[in-house]
């Protein structure tokens, strides 16, 4: 599922609830997700969405583990990465995937970006 704004605000709410309702029991993610892309590649989401929601772990006291399930794609990543160290896990046909930052059309892009678009 992409990292939509309501899925972001769903996610957020339950880190809080959860760490809340007992700040000592470990909150576990479950992650299959092409981050803020669509399964096709269309962009679905501004990728501050996974920022929110990496800033939100990054404020939890209790420990967070993450397993990657199925896809980790792009924000989905990041998020994967951003569990507690050594609570960091993956399923053995998971897939992890950095993508690189979008940019405007109309901004600067890199060469390699540009010379990827070109033989596209």
């Amino acid at each position: 599922m992409p990292l939509v704004s309501a899925v972001t605000e769903l996610v957020i709410a339950q880190l809080m609830f959860l760490q809340y309702m007992d700040p000592k029991e470990p909150i576990y993610i479950y992650i299959n997700s092409t981050g803020t892309t669509r399964a096709d590649g269309e962009t679905v989401a501004f990728e501050t969405e996974g920022f929110a929601i990496y800033d939100a772990m990054g404020q939890m006291k209790t420990e967070i583990n993450t397993l990657a399930v199925g896809s980790a794609i792009g924000q989905a990543c990041l998020l994967l990465a951003a569990g507690t160290r050594g609570r960091r896990f993956m399923m053995p046909h998971a897939k992890a995937m950095i993508q690189q930052p979008r940019v405007p059309s109309s901004g600067l892009r890199s060469a390699s970006d540009l010379h990827i678009h070109a033989k596209e």
